[in-house]
């Protein structure tokens, strides 16, 4: 017997037919022989990228204790956790799910598909003590992002993160940043403290090549014109000319929102360093008292 949620995923899925057909692809490989060998440097970049992402991966597991890997099932993490997931680390790397209650409904159900998938289970984290999306809109409203971003993102995205890390006592938290989403991640490294980048050198165009090279399951609104995923509220899908442009795949993302400070929004609160709050502490005079 068929489960009902599994048949209601199958419905709600069922439109985008993710074949790559819908993705934009830029490169211009040429005419006669220079289309062949232009194939062969970028299949030659394509296994280099790969093998340096497991090296990177398998070294995580090896000089350290409980790496964790965060995962929105965008492009980039589904790259990663097919790269773990090849490498044989699944038991190894624990990989984390942020639910904000504010997602779009084809993440939930891409995120069971994947779980079937490859075989395993995600472990969820939300919004401390609040068990569903019916109870979180009960308690706080449909719009509580709009009436408070910093305190959403904190509710909703940092501290349930900072639980994951802080259950798991993680030494090590990988995750899907690149230097091409820009803004404060311009300047990105692979190795960040106890944060490991693997895609730090990667291109949105590379993260594709990898998903259609490997036939890796991808998020079904990708079809739909959306370069990248987060929450509904505030995200929408990006022309096809500019998802391969320098920061085109997150400018669909944070769309219409700005800091209590002012600024342009580019990151939830998880990874920024100049989140208001964040940067008042960390620019606190030495000495002085500093919360966590």
């Amino acid at each position: 017997m068929v489960h009902p949620q599994m048949e209601e995923d199958k419905q709600l899925l069922q439109p985008y037919p993710r074949d790559f057909k819908t993705i934009p692809t830029v490169t211009d490989y040429g005419k006669g022989e220079d289309a062949p060998l232009n194939k062969e440097v970028e299949s030659d970049r394509l296994q280099f990228l790969a093998e340096s992402l497991e090296k990177s991966l398998k070294r995580a597991v090896e000089t350290k204790k409980r790496p964790i890997f965060t995962i929105a099932l965008i492009a980039g993490d589904m790259v990663i956790l097919d790269a773990i997931h090849r490498a044989g680390l699944l038991d190894k790397i624990k990989v984390i799910f942020i639910d904000t209650y504010t997602l779009f409904p084809e993440t939930l159900a891409f995120l069971r598909e994947v779980e079937a998938h490859y075989g395993f289970k995600v472990h969820v984290y939300h919004a401390k003590d609040i068990e569903s999306q019916a109870e979180f809109e009960a308690r706080y409203g449909t719009e509580y992002w709009r009436q408070d971003i910093e305190a959403y993102d904190q509710l909703c995205k940092v501290e349930p993160l900072q639980r994951a890390l802080s259950e798991f006592s993680s030494d090590c938290w990988v995750n899907g940043r690149r230097r091409d989403h820009g803004a404060e991640r311009a300047g990105l490294a692979v190795y960040e403290g106890t944060k490991l980048n693997p895609l730090a050198f990667w291109s949105f165009e590379d993260c594709w090549s990898y998903l259609r090279h490997y036939n890796v399951p991808y998020h079904p609104l990708h079809d739909a014109g959306y370069a990248s995923l987060g929450d509904k509220h505030s995200t929408i899908p990006v022309p096809p000319e500019k998802w391969m442009a320098y920061a085109g795949e997150r400018s669909g993302r944070f769309v219409g929102l700005t800091n209590s400070d002012g600024t342009a929004k580019t990151e939830c609160g998880i990874h920024s360093k100049n989140r208001p709050a964040k940067k008042a502490r960390t620019e606190a005079p030495t000495g002085s008292a500093q919360t966590a």
